[in-house]
C-alpha cells in the first residue's frame, strides 16, 4: 500500500461543514443555496466575497484515498480558491449508481469573509464510473481554467477511457507516480502518453517538485566550476530509496540522462529491491544502481556520484530533522549540510495550480524516462 505524505503541522483558518447529499440535477442550485444561507447567517454588515480561480477535478478510486484528499482540499483552496469536483470511481453510493454531495469552504478576511472553495463530490459504482466525465463536464465553470488531478494509484493511461475523457476537459493534468505497483510498465505507458500529448496539454508529475531539493543540490555541488570533472566523467551513481519511490527515482535518473545527453543502453531488475541501468556517452559507460530500502517513507535517502574512484566522489545522505548532508567519509568534496524540508502533497498541488506554463526540462526528463523504459528488461 502506498504511503501518502500529508502535513502534520498544517494550520488553516478555512472553515467547512460536512457535505450535503443532493441530486445531481440540483448541484448548482444547492451550491447557490449554501452560499445564500452563509451570506444570511453572516448578516452583520460584513462583506462576503465568492472567490474562484479555477476548476479542479480530482479523481480517485477508493474510500481511503477520498478521505485523505478531503483533508487536503482545505489546504489547497486556502492557497488557490477553486471549484473542486472530487470524483470517486469503483465506489459504493448510498443510493443508486451515483451519489452527489456539495459543500463550501470559507475563511475570515480583515473586512469580512471569503468563500474560497466550492466542493462537489460524486461517487460512482464500478459499472457507472464511465459516467463521471459527463457529470464533471456539466459542473465546470466555463470561463475558468481546468486542472485534472489524477489521484488514483492506477497509472493514468491504464485507466483508459475514464482518464482520457477527463483529460479532455482539462488544460493541465497533475499525476503522482508514488505507489505504482509495476514501475517499468507504468513509466513506459505514462511517458508515451505524455510524449503524444505534450503539445496539446500541460502534464505535470508531483514527483518533479517532490525531489526538487536533489536537483538543486546536484546543480550546486557538482557544478563544473566547483567540481570540474564530476558530471562530465561520472561513471557510477548509486541511489537508495524508500518503498514506493522507484518511479520518482526513475524520473531523477531521467533528468540526469536528459541534461547530460546520456543514451540509455540497458536496464533490468537485479532483485526485487534492486534495479540497474547502463548509459553511454562519448564512448564511456555510466552505471546507475537503485536500491529499495526495506522501510521508510517514499523518498530518496542516499545518492552517491563516483567519477574517479577514491579521487572523485560525493555522497549525499538524508539526515534527521529534514536535512541532507554530504558524508565526509565517502566524499572528496567538502562536507556540508542542507535544509531539505519535504513538502506535503497539498502544497505540491496548490503550487502547480498557480503555474500553468509548460516545463521543457520536465518534458525532456520524461522523454529520457521513456528511453529507459524501452531498454528495460521486464
Amino acid at each position: 500500500m502506498a504511503v501518502i505524505m500529508t502535513s502534520k503541522n498544517f494550520v488553516s483558518k478555512v472553515i467547512t461543514h460536512p457535505p450535503k447529499l443532493v441530486k445531481i440535477a440540483n448541484i448548482e442550485a444547492e451550491l447557490d443555496l449554501l452560499w445564500a444561507q452563509f451570506n444570511q447567517k453572516i448578516n452583520d454588515g460584513q462583506t462576503v466575497m465568492r472567490a474562484c480561480m479555477s476548476n479542479l477535478i480530482i479523481y480517485c478510486d477508493n474510500a481511503e484515498e477520498l478521505q485523505v484528499i478531503s483533508k487536503e482540499i482545505t489546504a489547497i483552496v486556502d492557497v488557490h480558491p477553486a471549484r473542486v469536483l472530487l470524483l470517486m470511481g469503483k465506489g459504493k453510493p448510498k443510493t443508486g449508481n451515483l451519489d452527489a454531495s456539495v459543500a463550501i469552504y470559507y475563511t475570515p478576511q480583515p473586512d469580512g469573509w471569503q468563500v474560497c472553495g466550492e466542493r462537489i463530490d460524486v461517487i460512482a459504482t464500478e459499472d457507472s464510473t464511465e459516467r463521471l466525465p459527463s457529470v464533471a463536464r456539466s459542473q465546470l465553470i466555463g470561463d475558468l481554467p481546468t486542472t485534472l488531478w489524477w489521484a488514483s494509484r492506477q497509472p493514468p493511461p491504464e485507466a483508459k477511457e475514464v482518464f482520457f475523457q477527463l483529460a479532455k476537459l482539462a488544460n493541465q493534468i497533475i499525476y503522482d507516480n508514488m505507489g505504482w505497483t509495476n514501475p517499468a510498465k507504468a513509466v513506459a505507458a505514462m511517458t508515451r502518453w505524455v510524449s503524444a500529448e505534450q503539445d496539446v496539454q500541460i502534464v505535470y508529475g508531483l514527483a518533479w517538485r517532490r525531489f526538487s531539493i536533489w536537483r538543486k543540490l546536484i546543480r550546486e555541488v557538482l557544478d563544473p566550476q566547483v567540481a570540474p570533472d564530476a558530471l562530465a566523467n561520472v561513471r557510477l551513481i548509486e541511489l537508495d530509496h524508500g518503498p514506493h519511490a522507484l518511479p520518482m527515482t526513475w524520473l531523477l535518473v531521467g533528468w540526469l540522462s536528459s541534461q547530460l545527453k546520456w543514451r540509455a543502453v540497458e536496464g533490468k531488475y537485479i532483485s526485487d529491491s534492486e534495479s540497474v541501468w547502463r548509459f553511454r556517452h562519448n564512448h564511456r559507460d555510466i552505471k546507475v544502481i537503485a536500491r529499495r530500502l526495506p522501510k521508510g517513507n517514499p523518498l530518496i535517502y542516499r545518492l552517491l556520484f563516483d567519477w574517479d574512484g577514491e579521487k572523485g566522489r560525493t555522497c549525499f545522505e538524508r539526515l534527521a530533522n529534514e536535512r541532507i548532508g554530504i558524508i565526509e567519509a565517502l566524499s572528496t568534496v567538502p562536507p556540508r549540510v542542507f535544509n531539505a524540508q519535504t513538502p506535503n502533497r497539498a502544497t505540491l498541488v496548490s503550487a502547480q495550480l498557480a503555474h500553468r506554463d509548460r516545463d521543457k526540462v520536465f518534458e525532456n526528463a520524461m522523454k529520457a524516462c521513456n528511453a529507459m523504459a524501452d531498454v528495460f528488461q521486464k
